[in-house]
């Protein structure tokens, strides 16, 4: 009778682990999860062709147990990982994400401010063969099934060069899945055009608004984790999003975000979601 019981709860817990895996495996959805990591930025995008997209580290090495969540236990591939710039709440898990899965490509800036983490991280993907992309917004990255990653920012390469303001050289990236016919969801969006900021501040957003891109997007990535210096009203208003999403950490000790600009998005009638507030904040588009 013992062996029996055993037995039953062996096969038990299988299935419900291979529930779990399966719960994991990819669909023919888009799906963005801001990840938990508290006062940083770690965004997952996996497309309708099973592409996987990696957006930031976050400020520990949270991110690889939030990875673990995400993925099957035997996918060890990030087919696209884009470091938006080298602030520690940004970079901190890559060094050792590189050394655990499988990098496809890396986008960056490319400039010439260094600190202790960027340079583990320079070193591991040269040590593990991943291939560097530097950011230009003319040339933009084809994921295929139709997502496409559109650089808005920097606007010419900073490769190799050394800037004043990280924040301001944060790679600013569109991207967009051609959904527009299916009939809104649950949520209220249509579309599935996703503004990706980094820690860009008004100077940044300023330029962009002068460049003459198409910054209307469905879902924004609130910028710089909703700082004061940040989401300038003309900016919002050219970015008219459904929905604004924030990564920040709870009880942070840098205000954020702050209550001011929370007031400019309720104003503009933009509903927001955080990650200090609600965890993991996922959207599912089909």
């Amino acid at each position: 009778m013992k062996f029996w019981l055993t037995a039953y709860v062996l096969l038990l817990s299988v299935l419900l682990l291979l529930a779990e895996e399966w719960q994991r495996l990819p669909d023919d959805k888009l799906h963005v999860a801001l990840l938990d990591v508290g006062q940083g930025d770690a965004i997952l995008i996996k497309t309708p062709t099973h592409q996987k997209i990696l957006v930031d580290g976050g400020p520990d090495l949270s991110l690889l147990e939030r990875l673990s969540d995400e993925l099957p236990f035997f996918d060890r591939t990030i087919d696209l990982l884009i470091l938006t710039h080298q602030d520690s709440d940004h970079i901190t898990a890559l060094p050792a994400l590189l050394e655990r899965y499988n990098v496809e490509r890396i986008l960056l800036a490319g400039t010439l401010n260094m600190n202790s983490r960027y340079a583990a991280f320079l070193d591991a993907a040269h040590r593990t063969g991943s291939e560097i992309i530097i950011a230009d917004a003319n040339h933009d990255l084809d994921l295929g099934g139709g997502v496409v990653l559109d650089v808005l920012w920097p606007k010419e390469s900073l490769f190799q060069e050394e800037v004043k303001e990280t924040n301001n050289a944060s790679i600013v990236a569109k991207l967009t899945y051609p959904t527009s016919s299916r009939p809104p969801q649950a949520d209220g969006l249509r579309g599935a055009s996703i503004l990706l900021t980094g820690d860009i501040e008004e100077k940044t957003e300023e330029a962009l608004l002068k460049a003459g891109y198409d910054l209307h997007s469905d879902i924004l990535k609130v910028p710089h984790h909703g700082s004061k210096t940040s989401s300038s009203t003309g900016f919002l208003l050219a970015v008219n999003p459904d929905l604004a999403v924030i990564s920040v950490g709870r009880e942070n000790t840098y205000g954020h975000p702050h209550p001011s600009i929370l007031e400019r998005y309720e104003a503009l009638h933009i509903p927001v979601r955080r990650t200090d507030r609600e965890g993991k904040v996922e959207l599912v588009l089909d």
